[in-house]
């Protein structure tokens, strides 16, 4: 850990040496880029400026490419944990890299095999969160965040173009922090690599990626007593009592697939550009994903696992893993990895079929799915925009012969249904009113319905659940308020016991949402805030939740670079939050202990010299000033107040 520091420290002040050398070398006569609309906020200091700008890639539905210019301002200075950006609002387990979960109420399933709710959203990578960018050569960039004690984040990226018809993208990203409190380290490593290859007539291409997720936890169950913390009454963080001192979870996933299309184009027609006419494409989609959630703990503590009833006496090492093999043939209108035109009516069309084979730990589940789906995109009247998709599982009645076989396919009859309608107010597009629709009725995740690993044992036969959203909007620019309402029947959760329950009747969940990104001169406010309320005590959330980002900007060295100051703040009302359970790492509903009512506030000062952004930052400077209540989640505090550096680095060559 020294030797890491002394690199850490080198490498900042080797960082610092070629900021001030580039001050000094650049030209005096550079312009006021603050106050000015800018692709690349460096573009100013910069006359050697590539563009470069992404998109996400879909995994079973086409959709159309939209192109983003990649972010190059200091809003987001300090922000490279996912877990603290403004755009998120979870409730953690205290530090990065552990597990966590939104305040926001939302509900969003792809059609296939589900094991568990993914507990780590803002970490595990999935096809559908790959980026696949725009750009003339090459585009890198280089982060690193380190924070004391011993928090550290970084990650690279690089994406290069070889002659207009291949490109590769490589991802990585790595979180790590030794805890303030007794056995609560994690390591997560996130690795990604994205090729798209399409010879020269654009007739056939293909996508080759592949994701691993490497996650790594100390689990310490949280305090062995809260009451003791919030009096304070042991001044050592490490001296305080936590319910497990020898559990760990591992989380490995691998993800690959390899996507090739044809594209049908006329060969004598030819629009005005110059380009054929695109008639569809036909695609072939091969996946192969396999995830392994592990726990160990020995020696076992049995007051932590009272409700166990075969409890072993002195290890519990439990493991699931499964892997899903899926094959898809689709027809799409869409053509992959192009931006379509801006034109004023169109008909676009998405239809296929995915055959899903799943196995779960060794015999214990194998099933067959086939999954037709459709989609459709239409634009009328030259500004109105509707959405919708479908999909519905089939397969066979799951049958169980033996406790340790479950065969067929436990997602019969499941289906999505999910429309949108846009319109646009003005030529510019800058105003527009909308409205999303989702319609489900599936099983629940595979686990609440049947849990065999030697500690635990459950076989449920579940009614569909079902859930319904609406949500209408309104959007001015990056400006956007909606208000959702959903609708839940039969939904499955894990109750205080700890085990699977039905929520046999209706709950009902109404949000109000705003997420202001205000810019005036040097000064910027980025508000990102919830009022939601529930009408039932089994889906808690709290009547507010939110995040502030407030900075000033301003050029600083005869405007060759920039400086910004700035605070983060967060806050949500008091309500009953989910606690967690790591043996099965889930999220549980209890109803004694209430978190929240409590303000948390980050400082941070960040200089930006062409492509190098630096910042130091302060957090949680409230810690112990309003008292000791800082928790997202029953028994696990939130960090103590702390300091941190960091630095980014951008290269387009």
């Amino acid at each position: 850990m020294n030797k890491f520091r002394i690199f850490v420290l080198l490498f900042s002040l080797l960082s610092a040496g070629m900021v001030l050398r580039a001050q000094n070398t650049e030209n005096d006569n550079e312009g006021d880029g603050i106050h000015t609309h800018e692709i690349d906020s460096a573009m100013a200091i910069s006359p050697l400026y590539l563009p470069t700008s992404y998109t996400a890639l879909g995994s079973t539905f086409f959709k159309p490419v939209v192109y983003k210019d990649i972010d190059t301002t200091l809003d987001l200075a300090g922000q490279y944990d996912p877990l603290i950006r403004t755009e998120n609002v979870y409730q953690t387990l205290g530090i990065n890299g552990q597990a966590h979960k939104p305040m926001n109420f939302g509900f969003e399933k792809e059609a296939g095999f589900s094991l568990i709710t993914n507990p780590y959203p803002l970490y595990f990578k999935t096809q559908n969160d790959l980026r696949y960018y725009k750009l003339k050569t090459s585009y890198t960039q280089l982060a690193f965040s380190y924070g004391i004690a011993t928090e550290n984040t970084f990650y690279a990226t690089h994406a290069q173009n070889i002659r207009d018809w291949a490109e590769i993208v490589v991802n990585l990203r790595g979180y790590g922090n030794s805890g303030y409190f007794t056995h609560q380290q994690t390591n997560n490593v996130i690795a990604d690599v994205l090729c798209h290859f399409e010879i020269p007539s654009e007739i056939y291409g293909f996508r080759l990626s592949y994701i691993i997720n490497h996650l790594k936890m100390e689990e310490n169950g949280g305090l062995a007593s809260t009451e003791d913390f919030l009096t304070h009454s042991i001044k050592k963080l490490q001296g305080y009592n936590m319910q497990l001192y020898d559990a760990k979870s591992h989380v490995l996933s691998h993800d690959l697939m390899f996507q090739q299309y044809v594209n049908i184009k006329s060969k004598k027609k030819k629009s005005d550009n110059g380009e054929m006419n695109h008639w569809g494409t036909f695609t072939h989609t091969f996946q192969f994903k396999q995830q392994s959630y592990r726990f160990y703990d020995s020696p076992v503590d049995s007051a932590y696992y009272s409700h166990i009833y075969s409890l072993p006496t002195d290890t519990i090492h439990d493991t699931m893993t499964f892997y899903t093999i899926a094959n898809t043939l689709q027809f799409s209108t869409f053509q992959p990895f192009k931006e379509p035109k801006n034109e004023r009516y169109f008909f676009h069309f998405t239809g296929g079929i995915t055959h899903e084979y799943t196995r779960y730990q060794s015999a214990f589940y194998s099933g067959n799915a086939f999954i037709p789906f459709a989609q459709v995109h239409a634009r009328l009247f030259t500004y109105l925009d509707l959405h919708a998709k479908i999909y519905y599982t089939l397969g066979n009645n799951p049958k169980q012969q033996e406790r340790s076989t479950y065969s067929g396919c436990y997602q019969k009859n499941d289906m999505c249904f999910s429309a949108a309608v846009s319109a646009r107010l003005d030529k510019g597009s800058q105003h527009s009113v909308g409205a999303n629709f989702d319609f489900y009725r599936l099983s629940p995740d595979f686990i609440f319905t049947a849990l065999s690993n030697g500690i635990q044992y459950w076989n449920n036969a579940w009614p569909k659940q079902t859930i319904i959203s609406l949500t209408p909007y309104y959007q001015y620019k990056d400006y956007r308020v909606e208000f959702s309402y959903f609708m839940l029947h039969n939904y499955v959760y894990m109750n205080e016991e700890l085990t699977p329950t039905l929520l046999d009747s209706y709950a009902n969940i109404l949000q109000l949402h705003l997420y202001a990104p205000f810019c005036y001169k040097g000064f910027g406010v980025t508000f990102n805030g919830y009022l939601q309320y529930s009408t039932h005590q089994a889906i808690a959330v709290p009547v507010f939740a939110g995040k502030l980002d407030f900075f000033y900007r301003m050029n600083i060295f005869k405007n060759k670079a920039k400086l910004q100051v700035g605070f983060n703040a967060a806050y949500n009302t008091s309500y009953y939050a989910d606690a967690y359970y790591p043996l099965l790492h889930q999220f549980y509903h209890q109803h004694e202990i209430k978190t929240g009512n409590y303000c948390y506030l980050d400082l941070y000062i960040a200089i930006q010299v062409q492509r190098i952004n630096i910042f130091l930052k302060g957090s949680h400077l409230l810690s112990g000033l309003m008292g000791y209540k800082y928790f997202t989640t029953p028994d696990y505090p939130m960090q103590d107040r702390r300091c941190s550096i960091g630095i980014s680095w951008r290269f387009h060559d």
